[in-house]
């Protein structure tokens, strides 16, 4: 049967099988029953250079094929898709990073900021000639070199408001929420902006020994921000650094962005971080997730 299977690639018709292969239609209907038959005749929805760019993303999309919905759809998907992130420090950067390897379309970053020498150790993307350059300047450049058949767009812009956010995103598959300051009203508009726009948003953060992904928000599907409970003091920026490392950052912002590409991409219908948010502790390398509940009074629920 091995070199059956070798022949089903296209080239020969069942006909021409069957003469080479007296077994043919039922050695046929069991590939079938298995899932594992491509009908040569279907022209995937993606051009030849795509195809062989994510081709191994594709057989890892093709995982989760199933009735109307395969790899190739999923690929397309990601391919059409539009992502903003707000804030490109150590998270927002790395996040980006791996987007465009995954091959979305369209990505959009939100900054005003510079890059710093000291940003080096946890900011992958950047390289020491970028010290003193805009942050958006210097990502433009890494990103297309990666990855010259997507889209990068940048906003050299400080978020002042929710309407700021809705501006950005509206009409997007996904953003992130990777800014931090002003802190409780840096999340807070962007859960107004997700609820407004429809548009479900995510999150990384990092703690001392430790790092968290998510809750992902969908609007109307899983409990808001309000809902989880966002501190009402404005926490300051410290003077002094926080405890910080480049490692911790790439394992969440992997994390995350292999939830989006399930998403956005239809290979899976939800996120394992909606409406839920997953620690990592990295002294143990032990998960644990804590789940939330809409609150009964929460206007997200209208």
């Amino acid at each position: 049967m091995v070199s059956f299977v070798m022949a089903l690639d296209g080239s020969a018709t069942r006909q021409e099988l069957r003469g080479r292969f007296p077994e043919t239609d039922s050695w046929l209907e069991v590939l079938a029953a298995e899932g594992v038959l491509d009908d040569a005749a279907d022209i995937p929805p993606l051009d030849a250079e795509d195809l062989r760019r994510w081709s191994r993303q594709i057989n890892h999309l093709r995982l989760y094929d199933r009735e109307g919905w395969d790899g190739y759809q999923g690929m397309k998907r990601l391919r059409d898709a539009r992502v903003v992130i707000i804030g490109t420090g150590a998270g927002g950067t790395t996040l980006l990073r791996l987007l465009n390897a995954a091959g979305i379309g369209t990505l959009e970053a939100v900054d005003f900021d510079t890059f710093a020498e000291e940003n080096l150790p946890t900011h992958p993307t950047f390289d020491e000639q970028d010290v003193g350059m805009p942050k958006l300047d210097a990502l433009k450049r890494h990103l297309e070199l990666q990855n010259s058949r997507s889209k990068f767009v940048a906003h050299h812009t400080r978020i002042e408001s929710a309407d700021d956010i809705v501006e950005l995103v509206r009409g997007a598959d996904f953003f992130f929420n990777a800014y931090d300051r002003p802190r409780n009203h840096a999340i807070r508009w962007s859960n107004e902006a997700s609820l407004r726009t429809g548009v479900p948003f995510g999150q990384i953060g990092i703690t001392n020994k430790g790092a968290r992904v998510g809750p992902t928000m969908i609007p109307g599907r899983t409990p808001c921000m309000e809902c989880v409970g966002i501190r009402d003091l404005d926490v300051l920026r410290p003077e002094t650094s926080g405890s910080l490392t480049g490692t911790l950052v790439a394992m969440v912002a992997g994390i995350a962005v292999n939830e989006v590409i399930g998403l956005v991409s239809g290979a899976k219908e939800t996120s394992r971080t909606a409406g839920q948010s997953l620690y990592v502790n990295a002294d143990t390398l032990t998960f644990e997730f804590t789940p939330f509940e809409f609150r009964k009074d929460c206007p997200c629920r209208t």
